[in-house]
């Protein structure tokens, strides 16, 4: 878990010190208003964990992260997890055959979309997560799982930089769930272009709130395949274009 000194260092780095009195002035009004309700907050279990016995609740600033010092920390979002129900409802959406598609998770976390990815038959279901701890957190939320959905590795968590990480080759499925701003979506946009390029892949993005949304737009090869109040879903053309 980051130092207090760590936290205020990355506050510093990311908003300046006008940013950061304001940011502290924010944070100790947040925690005043409340503070007579954290009991009530902590002794509730998400239901999501309560069915499936796992730990993937609860918001992780970067600051309170190991990751804190890292470059890429600066262009980070905080963990929280998603709605189950939404993302069932946005794989349900998918005219696909999962049997022929890798799910990929960018920013995965404590791994609660991978659970839920798991339920399909998927030919891998795979998470990205440069924090160590949220990586370690994902892998004992994995070793719940049943046999018959966790069989022959199939699912796995992977301790990396999403910009940088070797993408598995074949068609894939890929989740954002505001993981992360410009430069390191840019660069995750590079490279999934790439991917379809070179490989001639099927790639499909589910993007959950959506902030950076122009940069696979600007891309030309991807086009909207739905979109609601909380998500847009992209999938590539055909071919490539001159």
């Amino acid at each position: 878990m980051a130092s207090r000194f760590g936290k205020l260092r990355y506050a510093w780095r990311r908003h300046g010190p006008t940013g950061l009195l304001w940011l502290m002035a924010h944070n100790l009004a947040y925690h005043s208003r409340n503070l007579v309700h954290r009991a009530d907050r902590q002794s509730s279990i998400d239901p999501f964990d309560r069915e499936h016995g796992t730990d993937t609740a609860g918001t992780r600033a970067i600051a309170s992260l190991d990751v804190v010092d890292l470059p890429a920390a600066l262009y980070a979002v905080q963990y929280e997890p998603s709605d189950p129900r939404l993302v069932r409802g946005q794989l349900d959406k998918l005219d696909i055959d999962p049997t022929q598609f890798i799910f990929v998770d960018f920013g995965s976390g404590k791994g609660r979309v991978l659970l839920i990815a798991a339920e399909r038959p998927f030919r891998q279901v795979i998470g990205i997560e440069f924090s160590r701890e949220l990586h370690a957190i994902a892998l004992q939320n994995i070793g719940r799982l049943p046999r018959h959905l966790a069989g022959a590795a199939r699912i796995r968590s992977i301790n990396d930089d999403a910009a940088e990480v070797e993408l598995p080759t074949g068609n894939l499925v890929c989740y954002f769930n505001n993981p992360f701003g410009p430069p390191i979506i840019s660069r995750v946009a590079e490279r999934l272009l790439a991917h379809h390029r070179d490989h001639g892949c099927h790639i499909v993005i589910i993007y959950v709130e959506p902030r950076h949304r122009d940069v696979f737009e600007r891309c030309g090869v991807f086009r909207i395949l739905d979109e609601t109040q909380d998500a847009v879903v992209f999938t590539t053309m055909r071919g490539w274009p001159a």
